[in-house]
């Protein structure tokens, strides 16, 4: 009892703090603006250049895309941080393709094809608009001129969607951020880890011995009537408290830069003379992929079933996608490859690309995006367990069968019973 009460005001007010800012989160995703298009645009069948590109410099990854009106390649820079645009016929560089393309896709994922534009700025840095859990980088924002000012981030080199926000989602996604992941912090993380790590301790350890006093204390009936609802309360919120507070805790831990700081990735290129292969005919996209030690693979797609693979030194036709993904993974011609369409306990949300392949590698999954040529996601043992707890007991998506709407009010509940049986104790603390 003495280190119940000890612990009650830090504890308390970081409940207080954490569960009435986790309430904005459901709030979020029942409010958030919802894409026109969740695919990027397909096209018609390209008109293929007669020959292929002389590569005088290295190039990341190449693609050729329809726009405009014409036929451009796409070429990122080995580290894939810059793209410059090749008219394909004349072999002309395109000023002003990259900002053009942006415009596409946003126009393609909002479904807004006329509405007038307020901004258009390219993104190279994470901030609290646009934070790293989008993980593309670099992106455009491309702002509308609307009564909501729908702002579409999207990657021009990858055709994809990163985020769609609102000035609403702006406004909450602020207080979140700032009381529920101090992210005002992150210029100072070993003070942001420190807070977290003492806040979330206090509200765990003080959990745990609310616990054992429920368990040990005998009811008495003549006890303030503030105190009979804390232990009412606490009777039913003793588990979502605890739930949340382990998970965050483990979820903090496990992803703090000063604990596990951002992986190295290799920047691969091909350069020199390429072999055009002769079966590229009705090819809706194309993209040269590098794959280290100077080759390089064609990846033609022709529709939603067909896609075909070439050597892009002798324009041989190689084997199925699965192969290429096991040689992006680093694996042996053995491993499992399996094509994974959707997120799971393993690969989350947070990783954007789909499909994937995921390999089973020593020890960890490998998780590889074909389409691009990358690796992405690793999934070791502790990699795998603390995504598991945080979408189980975080998020509670072990409650994903009753529906999104349920999941987001049964989660929600929770939430609140942990804010109340903090208020009353907070208020037994006072009158003390």
């Amino acid at each position: 009892m003495r280190w119940h009460r000890r612990l009650s005001l830090l504890a308390g007010v970081s409940l207080l703090l954490w569960a009435s800012s986790g309430l904005l989160h459901p709030l979020m995703s029942w409010t958030n603006p919802r894409p026109a298009a969740m695919a990027p645009p397909v096209g018609e069948p390209l008109d293929l250049p007669a020959q292929p590109p002389v590569l005088a410099e290295p190039a990341g990854i190449l693609r050729l895309l329809r726009q405009d009106g014409r036929v451009l390649w796409q070429r990122a820079s080995s580290d894939r941080q810059q793209l410059r645009y090749v008219d394909a016929a004349s072999g002309e560089p395109v000023a002003g393709a990259d900002r053009e393309r942006a415009i596409l896709l946003a126009r393609h994922y909002t479904g807004l094809a006329v509405e007038p534009l307020a901004s258009v700025v390219e993104v190279r840095h994470y901030d609290r608009e646009y934070p790293a859990v989008n993980r593309l980088l670099p992106a455009w924002r491309v702002e509308f001129a609307d009564a909501r000012g729908l702002t579409a981030y999207v990657s021009t080199g990858e055709d994809r969607l990163a985020s769609l926000t609102d000035r609403r989602k702006r406004l909450l996604l602020t207080l979140f951020q700032t009381v529920h992941t101090l992210d005002f912090l992150d210029g100072a993380e070993g003070l942001r880890l420190g807070l977290g790590l003492s806040a979330v301790g206090s509200v765990l350890a003080m959990a745990m011995l609310g616990i054992g006093l429920l368990l040990r204390l005998r009811r008495r009936s003549a006890a303030p009537q503030a105190r009979r609802w804390h232990r009412g309360l606490a009777w039913i919120a003793w588990a979502p408290v605890l739930m949340f507070s382990a998970s965050g805790l483990f979820h903090l831990l496990r992803l703090s830069p000063l604990l596990l700081p951002a992986p190295a990735v290799p920047a691969q290129a091909v350069q020199g003379p390429l072999s055009w292969p002769g079966e590229l005919a009705g090819a809706r996209s194309l993209s040269l992929l590098p794959l280290g030690e100077g080759s390089a693979v064609w990846r033609a797609r022709y529709d939603a079933k067909r896609l075909r693979l070439f050597d892009a030194r002798s324009g041989a036709p190689l084997a199925d996608e699965a192969a290429l993904a096991r040689r992006l993974a680093g694996a042996g011609a053995s491993a499992d490859a399996r094509l994974q369409a959707g997120f799971s306990d393993e690969y989350g949300f947070a990783n954007k690309r789909l499909p994937v392949w995921r390999i089973e590698g020593e020890g960890e999954r490998v998780f590889v995006d074909t389409a691009f040529g990358l690796v992405a996601a690793r999934a070791g043992g502790l990699d795998v367990a603390e995504q598991w707890s945080f979408s189980s007991f975080h998020k509670w998506q072990f409650l994903d069968p009753l529906g999104k709407a349920w999941r987001d009010a049964i989660l929600s509940l929770g939430a609140v019973l942990g804010l109340l049986a903090a208020g009353f104790g907070l208020s037994l603390r006072r009158r003390r």
